[in-house]
């Protein structure tokens, strides 16, 4: 019987059972005890109750004819904590408030904890969907600044007789799909959810069987360098191949694996697999090239993983270069202290560490800062509206290039076209890996292809490897990708923004290279170099510059002109950012030419012709 609001709380708000509603059924019990009827804190009838009813007596709701919506508020703890009990009690009779008013003439119900369900017989699950949207836009903003989320779960009943508290399951089932979904409400019960959680259940009751008679399988897919097309690297890959349900998907036995914390297990073993895999590479007298395997949250928390990792190295002798660590997004952002140390010590005894999904998560860019990795892999989620969002293009640079500047190398996986391809390529990222080259395949296609797939024609070899990644610290989109990265942030373009106000000018910013350039002929402000120009040239010189300026603002193209200054002859590019009131913005470009004429001295590492 639920003593407070939402406390306790519990992950499943049924069990198999039914225990989790006062008075739900024993294993092999058919009617209801007598259960409580109101909800003291809502003044809702119990589900518990409510379903009794319709045990005892069948004319009392045909609930066989109905639709379950069940509702959960996420982060209830959080306004339990901030508004006290009391506060969370007054939250959900205002959450009752919402649901008759949105739900007038149907039932609602308590389901106990942070769960209130409406049981209606006349409503579409398009028509459903539309009231939890309108429910979300009152309640996501409570009061005292809280933003909060209410998901629901929609089961139709198919006009057969069923037990009620497999209904009450389903809908919640279909809730918990839309759990940490921030863009999605809800989500219906159908036989989609219905396959995938009779496979989840399969996981469970058979990952000890799938690994006893081998039915993991490690499959390969091949990271190629982006400048010659070359393979350079695979990625290991678990697949469940199951003699009756055929292939599991990865994303149905990784979660599950994930939440009953038997992930490390499977890790372990693909980790043993790829090291004796790379083995018979090697002494194949094939091309063989670098493997990455998985490393999540769990193999750190529930194993001794860099004892699981050096283990299988030392019982297959192979290279620690040639065994890649890629370490997910959520065991960086894990609150593990120790994950520094591991990745730290795996470094330090040669091993490559990789970043990967990075962008997935919101702590990705503070895991550079904390962290210190080889590769940075690009999230696929990237590339998926890439033609149609300019955006992903922007990002994806950024990163890129943001990678270059610290030092790091870039990967970009979930590459299926061409396009994507060529523009990785231009921007610098230095390894791609999708479907555009190869889908993961099992070790007997490469094995059966050796000649084709195994050869230096096809793989990169060690010298080369050496010599791609150092080619691949250029920054293709540094301004000055000659100049050596020490973690400066500058720019060599002599850079400055100006303020005019009828035709005085005063300068709003400057960088480095900017004053650089008007250093050399004699001016140390903007202002400055307003009174060089006023005292060496004529009214008609001065006019002219006007003139300019204002045909850019007219224009909102880039002006360029070049005029006398000091001995010096002065380049300069304009173009109007904007204006407020009787104040008008420009940027500049300023490059000293008769200093770059002068520079005829040779320095002892240029050459002359």
């Amino acid at each position: 019987m639920v003593v407070m609001n939402g406390e306790p709380h519990t992950e499943h708000p049924t069990d198999p059972q039914g225990a989790q509603y006062a008075g739900g059924p024993g294993p092999g019990g058919s009617a209801f005890p007598r259960p409580e009827k109101v909800d003291p804190i809502t003044g809702l009838d119990l589900v518990a109750w409510f379903f009794a009813q319709t045990q005892k007596d069948h004319s009392f709701y045909p609930l066989h004819k109905s639709t379950i919506t069940f509702f959960n508020v996420m982060n209830f703890k959080t306004i339990n904590q901030r508004f006290s009990y009391q506060g969370g009690n007054a939250y959900l009779c205002k959450f009752r408030d919402e649901l008759k008013r949105l739900f007038e003439g149907e039932t609602v119900l308590r389901a106990g904890a942070d769960h209130l369900v409406v049981i209606s017989l006349n409503l579409s699950p398009e028509e459903i969907a539309m009231r939890v949207a309108m429910l979300n836009k009152v309640m996501g903003n409570y009061e005292g600044g809280l933003r909060n989320q209410i998901k629901a779960g929609i089961y139709i009943a198919d006009g057969t007789p069923q037990k009620p508290i497999i209904m009450m399951d389903r809908a919640s089932l279909a809730c918990r799909e839309v759990h940490g979904i921030f863009n999605k409400d809800y989500c219906v019960y159908d036989d989609a959810l219905k396959n995938k959680h009779e496979q989840k259940q399969y996981v469970l009751d058979h990952f000890d069987e799938a690994f006893e008679k081998g039915y993991f399988h490690v499959y390969y897919q091949p990271v190629v360098r982006a400048l010659t097309g070359k393979v350079c690297g695979y990625e290991a890959l678990a697949r469940w191949i199951d003699p009756v349900k055929g292939i599991i998907p990865p994303f149905i036995f990784i979660d599950v694996l994930e939440k009953v914390h038997l992930i490390h297990k499977l890790d372990a073993y693909i980790i043993e697999q790829a090291c004796k895999d790379l083995r018979d590479d090697i002494d194949s007298g094939y091309a063989y090239e670098p493997i990455s395997v998985n490393l999540s949250r769990l193999d750190f928390e529930l194993s001794d993983v860099n004892k699981v990792v050096n283990d299988a190295v030392a019982k297959y002798d192979i290279p620690k270069e040639y065994l890649v660590l890629e370490v997910t997004e959520s065991a960086i952002a894990s609150d593990l202290t120790s994950l520094g140390d591991h990745i730290k010590e795996f470094r330090d005894e040669g091993y490559q560490v990789w970043i990967d999904d990075f962008g997935s998560g919101y702590s990705s860019f503070n895991n550079l800062q904390t962290y210190d990795f080889d590769f940075l892999k690009i999230d696929m989620n990237f590339l998926r509206n890439f033609d149609k969002t300019p955006k992903s293009k922007v990002i994806i640079a950024s990163i890129v290039d943001m990678a270059k500047k610290l030092g790091i190398h870039t990967l970009a996986e979930g590459v299926e076209t061409k396009e994507q391809y060529e523009f990785l390529k231009s921007i610098g990222c230095e390894l791609i890996q999708g479907y555009y080259f190869s889908k993961p395949i099992p070790l007997e296609d490469y094995q059966n292809k050796r000649a084709e797939l195994c050869s230096f024609e096809t793989n990169e070899s060690p010298e080369e490897r050496t010599y791609f990644d150092c080619i691949g610290e250029v920054n293709f989109l540094d301004n000055a990708p000659l100049r050596k990265h020490h973690l400066e942030v500058t720019s060599d373009i002599p850079l400055a923004i100006l303020e005019r106000t009828e035709r005085n000018y005063t300068g709003l910013y400057t960088n480095k290279a900017f004053m650089t350039v008007i250093n050399s002929f004699g001016a140390n402000t903007i202002e400055d170099v307003v009174r060089i120009l006023r005292r060496e040239n004529t009214q008609e010189t001065m006019d002219k510059i006007f003139e300019h300026l204002l045909w850019a603002e007219k224009s909102n193209e880039i002006v360029e002109y070049s005029m006398p200054l000091n001995e010096n002859k002065i380049n300069c590019k304009a173009r109007f950012v904007g204006h407020m009131g009787n104040k008008f913005a420009y940027m500049f470009v300023v490059r000293n030419i008769t200093l770059r004429d002068k520079e005829t001295t040779p320095s002892k590492n240029r050459l002359q012709f």
